[in-house]
């Protein structure tokens, strides 16, 4: 697996903000099978816009049946089935940093987070600490801008 070029960026007005937004969320899965941390929408709706780039386009999280501002806990491509008991179950996570991360041809601009509950499940599931996209090994994040 390819490693990122991952650039920390400083925008205190996006660490400001965010410190405002609760930092749990609930564990889900969509129809395709990614499980994901329901997060507050207020991650990307209001931060999107403090990134002051009209280059940068907000992700398409948000039409029916999208999952809204999250945290990737399993990609359907790692092809694992969690227990229904564990959906619904809230977790915690906090924020480490605002970054950039160049992922083939595009790069996105998200919050890296902690989530030690999260790497206990994937660990549960035998899976690594790394999630698998596209090819590249990324730690958990909230994805807030895309750029092409």
């Amino acid at each position: 697996m390819k490693t990122p070029v991952i650039t920390t960026l400083n925008i205190p007005l996006i660490a400001a903000a965010a410190s405002h937004f609760k930092c749990t969320g609930k564990l889900k899965q969509s129809q395709n099978n990614l499980v994901y941390l329901d997060i507050d929408d207020a991650y990307i709706l209001e931060l999107f816009p403090l990134l002051q780039d009209q280059t940068i386009k907000m992700p398409d999280y948000f039409g029916k049946g999208s999952a809204g501002a999250h945290i990737t806990v399993v990609y359907p491509e790692e092809n694992k089935k969690i227990n229904k008991e564990e959906l619904g179950v809230e977790h915690a996570f906090s924020i480490n940093a605002l970054a950039a991360a160049e992922i083939g041809h595009k790069t996105y601009y998200v919050l890296l987070v902690e989530a030690p509950s999260l790497l206990q499940l994937r660990r549960q599931y035998q899976l690594p600490d790394l999630l698998c996209f596209k090819g590249y090994a990324v730690g958990f994040h909230i994805t807030i801008g895309v750029k092409e």
